[in-house]
Parts: C-alpha cells; sequence; structure tokens
C-alpha cells in the first residue's frame, strides 16, 4: 500500500474513532446508543375502563306491600298463599326481596308455618322477579278469640333500574289484601 494511502486510511479511521467517542472503532458500537435491554411494553387491561364509581341502583322499601291470595282454614290454623299485587309485570332489572311478614293487630293470630304444608315455600327472604315470580306461603295459628279479621303484612325491599320503576311497584292495590278470620277456639274442659 502507498503511503499516500496509508496516510489516508489512518486519517479516515481518525475521524471515524473520534465521532464514536475514544473508544468507538469498527464494529463497536458508539456511546450515543443506548445500552441496556428492552423490556417488553406492558399489556394494556382488556377491561372497559370506568369513568366514574359505580353508582347503586334505586331501591324502595314497602312496609306493607301490595299482596293478595287465598286463605285456607284447618281448625286454629291458617295458611295464606301470597301473590304480587302490584305493578305487574315486575319492571326488568327489577328484584323484590320480601321480608318477615307478621299481622295487625296482634294478639289474635301468630305467625307460625305449621298451618301451611311442609313443601309450602315459607315467604320471607323470597325473590321475585320478571319472568320468574312464584307464590309463597305464610302460616298462622290462632290464639285468642276475636271477631274482626287480622290482617297478614308483607314488607319487602326492591332493588330497581331506575327511580321510577320502584315508585310504580306500589301499583293501585294500597298493601295487603289478606286477612286471617278468627274462629271459635277449642274450649278444655277442667279435668275432675
Amino acid at each position: 500500500m502507498s503511503p499516500w494511502r496509508r496516510a489516508l486510511a489512518t486519517g479516515l479511521l481518525a475521524v471515524l474513532a473520534g465521532c464514536g467517542g475514544p473508544t468507538a472503532g469498527p464494529g463497536t458500537p458508539d456511546d450515543s446508543a443506548p445500552t441496556g435491554t428492552f423490556a417488553e411494553p406492558s399489556i394494556e387491561p382488556t377491561d372497559p375502563e370506568s369513568s366514574q364509581q359505580v353508582q347503586p341502583k334505586p331501591s324502595i322499601e314497602l312496609a306493607s306491600a301490595p299482596i293478595g291470595g287465598n286463605v285456607v282454614e284447618n281448625g286454629i290454623y291458617r295458611c295464606a298463599e301470597v301473590n304480587w299485587l302490584g305493578r305487574s309485570p315486575i319492571p326488568a332489572g327489577t328484584t323484590i326481596v320480601t321480608g318477615s311478614p307478621h299481622v295487625e293487630p296482634g294478639g289474635v293470630f301468630e305467625i307460625d308455618q305449621r298451618g301451611c304444608p311442609a313443601d309450602a315455600r315459607p315467604c320471607p327472604e323470597v325473590q321475585w322477579v320478571t319472568g320468574d315470580f312464584q307464590p309463597c306461603f305464610v302460616g298462622a295459628r290462632q290464639v285468642a278469640a276475636g271477631t274482626d279479621d287480622i290482617a297478614l303484612i308483607m314488607p319487602i325491599r326492591a332493588t330497581c333500574n331506575t327511580g321510577a320503576d320502584c315508585k310504580s311497584l306500589a301499583g293501585d292495590q294500597p298493601g295487603s289484601q289478606i286477612a286471617f278470620s278468627p274462629g271459635d277456639l277449642p274450649t278444655t274442659s277442667p279435668t275432675g
């Protein structure tokens, strides 16, 4: 190689070495290139993001639900078939849950599920929804004499898609249409 070519190659090599830093040379990375390993980007969740907190659904409680049904008498026992008399059909997205039944006024009858057949579904904590409504049953036992009918009261709580659906649940029926009629209580004779 001629001296002139050798000087040109050495000069070119020096220029290239100066661009990459003092340690750079042919086949070595320069200092301006990032070093280390590159991590994969994090995977984004596939669930839709919520821009706000989940709002609770509207709800309502009725101290005396609009209910009705037949009452079967058997001596001092009664069994009432409880059906929903409020808005029908129950609005889509609405769930009605029955509470613990009681009688008003008290003193003549007490709630006693023995008044109903063993396979009759008792009413507390029954859920009624659109398309899945079946009656439940409340038993009672007469414990004292009386002349006036005694109302069966069933509280409910409901959650709905809209406030208007909840307000519509009472319908046109004001509370319970089920009553227990007292009968003659058997008398016991003193033993002698």
